[in-house]
C-alpha cells in the first residue's frame, strides 16, 4: 500500500471528530483482515485511530505538521508490520509504542540538527477556541505555549503519562496496560508528574 493509497481518505487530523469505538471482537476481526492485506479494513482502522494517534503525537511533539507527518508514518508502519501483532496485548498498546518511537526518533533527529524540538503550533486541537474574542484567543494561545514549554522540560516518563491521562483522558487501567505497570505505579507516577509540571509552570515567566 502506497502513501497515497493509505492516506487518500484521511481527514485533517486536527479537524476530525471521535468515531464510535469498536468492541474487542470487532477490532480483532478488523486486524485479522488487515493481516490478510485487506486495504479496506486498513482504511477503517486508520479512521478509528487517526484522531488518537494524532493527539498523542501532537502532545509529544507540540507541532501540528510534525504530528500529521508522524501519524501518516505510523499508519504506514502499522500496515507494513501488522502481521507481527500477535494479540498478546491490546492493539492500542502496540500502536502507542509505534507512535512514541516515531516521535522520539524525530526529536532525536532535531537534537542532532541542533534545532528546537518543541515548536509551538497554536492550532493544537485540545485547546478549544470556539466562540471567543480575539483577546481570549490570544490568551489561550499563550497558555498553550506555556503548557508545551513546561511539558518539554519534564522527563519523558512524566510527559507521557500526563498526555495519556490529562490530554487523552485515558483511564488508569488503560494507562497501566499501555505503560506495562501496575495501577499503583500509574497513580504514583501521575502524582509525581503533576507536581513536576506545577514546578515547571511556576518557573516560567508569565
Amino acid at each position: 500500500m502506497s502513501v497515497i493509497t493509505l492516506t487518500a481518505n484521511m481527514e485533517t487530523y486536527s479537524d476530525i471528530t471521535q468515531v464510535e469505538e469498536f468492541d474487542s471482537q470487532q477490532e480483532r476481526e478488523l486486524i485479522l483482515r488487515c493481516q490478510d492485506r485487506d486495504t479496506v479494513a486498513m482504511g477503517t482502522l486508520v479512521v478509528q485511530y487517526q484522531h488518537w494517534v494524532y493527539n498523542i503525537a501532537y502532545g509529544l511533539l507540540g507541532h501540528h505538521e510534525d504530528a500529521e507527518d508522524v501519524a501518516q508514518d505510523v499508519f504506514l508502519s502499522v500496515w507494513q508490520n501488522i502481521n507481527k501483532f500477535q494479540f498478546r496485548s491490546q492493539f492500542s498498546t502496540w500502536l502507542y509504542k509505534i507512535v512514541k518511537n516515531k516521535c522520539l526518533n524525530l526529536i532525536d533527529q532535531r537534537k542532532r540538527r541542533k534545532t528546537d524540538p518543541m515548536e509551538i503550533d497554536d492550532s493544537q486541537p485540545w485547546v478549544p477556541l470556539d466562540n471567543v474574542t480575539p483577546e481570549q484567543e490570544i490568551l489561550k494561545s499563550e497558555q498553550s505555549q506555556i503548557l508545551h514549554k513546561a511539558l518539554d522540560r519534564l522527563k519523558e516518563s512524566y510527559r507521557t503519562i500526563l498526555i495519556l491521562r490529562e490530554l487523552r483522558e485515558l483511564s488508569y487501567e488503560e494507562i497501566s496496560k499501555i505503560l506495562n505497570c501496575t495501577l499503583g505505579r500509574v497513580k504514583s507516577r501521575l502524582h509525581e508528574a503533576r507536581k513536576a509540571l506545577r514546578v515547571e509552570l511556576e518557573r516560567i515567566d508569565l
